[in-house]
């Protein structure tokens, strides 16, 4: 049975303890500094497997290790783990609190034979996998822009999961972003150390196809994602709701699209319920496969790249192109 190193007992980490199990491999480890942390609290039978002493993470032979601490511990755990050999890793999102650090854990990792996944668990989702497949369809035509519409701020936290959505769906990397921060954020519930201000958001990708991230911190609902094709939209209030197809009826498809007001037909899409176990345990089995890692360090970088970006972008209040600058790569942000 392949075995599995936890690293960090908070809300996170119990996911993953979960489909650690579920998934068919063994927990040998859970390891967390505080005398209790969360996962314990929740299934006390945890306590069995929990460790406070690094040097036990570092000294284990498990298949694979698991980093569910917030961002700032990324790096330096990483670094460690590599140098004690370890071969598979799995890191939270965000990867890191800069690009630079992104970019130099993915040459770190290249030079010593490691296979790294990154949890952006959208990744995994059958539903973004059905909006790939529709994009060029003869029925919708071309993907054109994806419209996110959150509320509660967290650009680095949380933004970062649409950022890399909206790369995923575009093919890449944006051409240039431009940002806006919140005009106030309110203190992080994961301590003073942190900040994660909230905003608003426009990459703008090859072709012309744009994204729109709306994650203001003055907004304390979510609104939906339009996700906006040539002859149709596909959008969801809620992600584990309804999914509604609106498009051109089949005799209007191949009319010029200046004719933006032809009648649509409307229906509601099959789709898979968001689970952020079922995430988990496929970023474990991306872990331990030999083929090309579905979200692996490229998109992990391309994800901080385009983070480091934004922040640019807000803070000279003008459009960033990419590549980015060595000022913008080496920028340091305390997101969680």
């Amino acid at each position: 049975m392949t075995t599995v190193v936890l690293i960090g007992g908070g809300r996170m980490g119990h996911r993953f303890s979960q489909a650690i199990r579920e998934a068919g491999h063994k927990l040998s480890m859970l390891f967390d500094p505080s005398e209790k942390p969360f996962a314990v609290e929740t299934e006390a039978a945890l306590a069995d497997v929990h460790e406070r002493d690094f040097e036990n993470v570092l000294s284990s032979d498990a298949d694979c290790f698991v980093i569910c601490t917030t961002a700032d511990l990324h790096v330096p755990i990483v670094q460690q783990l590599i140098e004690a050999g370890k071969k598979r890793i799995v890191v939270e999102k965000p990867l890191s609190q800069s690009a630079k650090d992104a970019i130099e854990l993915r040459e770190l990792a290249t030079q010593n034979g490691v296979r790294m996944i990154v949890n952006h668990g959208r990744r995994y989702c059958a539903n973004i996998q059905m909006l790939k497949e529709m994009d060029g369809s003869p029925e919708l035509g071309s993907l054109r822009s994806v419209i996110v519409k959150v509320g509660g701020g967290s650009l680095g936290c949380v933004g970062t999961h649409w950022i890399d959505m909206c790369n995923n769906l575009m093919g890449g990397m944006p051409k240039s972003v431009y940002a806006e921060l919140s005009d106030e954020t309110p203190s992080n519930t994961r301590g003073t150390k942190f900040d994660d201000p909230g905003g608003v958001v426009l990459m703008r990708y090859d072709g012309g196809r744009r994204a729109v991230i709306e994650a203001g911190d003055d907004v304390g609902i979510v609104i939906g994602t339009d996700f906006i094709f040539e002859r149709g939209v596909v959008n969801w209030v809620a992600e584990g709701g309804v999914w509604t197809l609106r498009c051109r009826r089949a005799e209007d498809r191949e009319k010029p699209l200046f004719l933006y007001g032809l009648p649509l037909e409307q229906s509601d899409l099959e789709i898979t319920p968001p689970n952020l176990i079922s995430y988990a345990k496929a970023v474990l089995a991306d872990a331990f496969s030999s083929e090309t890692p579905i979200s692996g360090l490229d998109q992990a970088c391309d994800t901080m790249n385009v983070y480091a970006g934004l922040r640019a972008s807000a803070a000279n209040r003008t459009p960033v192109t990419f590549p980015l600058g060595d000022d913008d790569v080496s920028a340091h942000y305390p997101i969680p």
